[in-house]
C-alpha cells in the first residue's frame, strides 16, 4: 500500500471534477485505490488545506474528504498522506453525503442583527436603488436580516474577512442540518460580478463543506460568471438586484 507524490500534469490528467480550487501546491495518488489528493494554499487567509478525491461510478474523481485552516504546507502534506493511507487500509471509502454542522464561528465573529429593522426594509422596498448607498457591511447586514426573516439562523463573519462567505446561515430540524454560505457583493449596476468570484466561492464551498453557497449582489452577473455557475448549479445559486427587489416586497 503506497501513497506517492505525482506531478501536476499527472494529477490534471485524471478526470477530476474541479469547481474552483485555490492554487494547488502538491499532488498525490494511491497506487492501490482510485483516490487522489491535492494540497492547497488559500491566498486570502494564507493558510493551507487539503482535498482527497475518489473515482465515482461515472469515472469522475469527486471530493470525499478534506481539512482546512492548517498552518503549513508540511502539515497539510503530512495529513493528506495519513488520510489517504487510512483509506488504503480500509480498502473502501464512503462519501459524506451529510455531516452534522460542527463549525460554529468564534464568539468574536458573531454580530447581533439590530441595525436593519423592518422600517428600513420597507423603505428599501419603495426605493430599491438606495441599496447602492449602503456600505458593503450594511448590505451584508441587510441580507442577513432578510435571511433571518426567512427562517434561517444567521451569523456574520468578521468585517475584515473576505473569502467566499460573508454570512453563515443554516436551518436545523429533527431530520437534517442545511448549511448555507452567502457571499455579498454591493456592486454598482454597471459593475458585474465576474467569473473569478464564482471560482473563489466554490473553492470555499468545497473546503468548508457547505450544503449550498449563494452569491447575492446589488448588481448583476457577467455571462461568463453565469456560465461558470451553471457547472455547479446543484451547489451554487446566484441572486442579483431583481431578486433583492422581490425579497423586499414582503415588507
Amino acid at each position: 500500500m503506497s501513497i506517492q507524490q505525482i506531478s501536476r500534469d499527472k494529477f490534471d490528467s485524471l478526470n477530476i471534477e474541479k469547481t474552483g480550487f485555490f492554487p494547488e501546491r502538491a499532488w498525490f495518488e494511491s497506487t492501490d485505490m482510485d483516490i487522489a489528493g491535492t494540497v492547497i494554499k488559500d491566498p486570502i487567509d494564507k493558510d493551507w488545506s487539503y482535498v482527497v478525491l475518489a473515482k465515482d461510478e461515472d469515472d469522475i474523481y469527486r471530493y470525499i474528504k478534506g481539512e482546512v485552516s492548517l498552518t503549513s504546507q508540511d502539515e497539510a502534506e503530512s495529513k493528506i498522506v495519513s488520510t489517504m493511507m487510512g483509506l488504503n487500509e480500509q480498502g473502501t471509502f464512503n462519501e459524506e453525503l451529510y455531516s452534522e454542522i460542527t463549525e460554529v464561528p468564534d464568539q468574536e465573529e458573531k454580530i447581533v442583527i439590530t441595525t436593519i429593522d423592518n422600517q428600513i426594509k420597507t423603505y428599501l422596498k419603495k426605493h430599491p436603488e438606495k441599496m447602492y448607498d449602503l456600505s458593503p457591511r450594511k448590505f451584508e447586514e441587510l441580507v442577513a436580516a432578510i435571511l433571518k426573516d426567512m427562517g434561517f439562523d444567521v451569523e456574520l463573519t468578521k468585517a475584515t474577512r473576505d473569502g467566499g462567505r460573508d454570512i453563515i446561515a443554516y436551518i436545523k430540524n429533527s431530520v437534517c442540518s442545511y448549511l448555507t454560505h452567502i457571499e455579498c457583493k454591493r456592486y454598482a449596476p454597471e459593475n458585474k460580478v465576474g467569473v473569478g468570484i464564482i471560482r473563489e466561492v466554490m473553492g470555499v464551498h468545497q473546503l468548508r463543506q457547505a450544503t449550498k453557497s449563494i452569491i447575492i449582489t446589488t448588481g448583476f452577473f457577467s455571462k461568463d460568471a453565469v456560465k461558470e455557475a451553471k457547472m455547479a448549479e446543484n451547489h451554487l445559486d446566484l441572486r442579483d438586484f431583481n431578486d433583492l427587489k422581490y425579497w423586499l416586497q414582503k415588507y
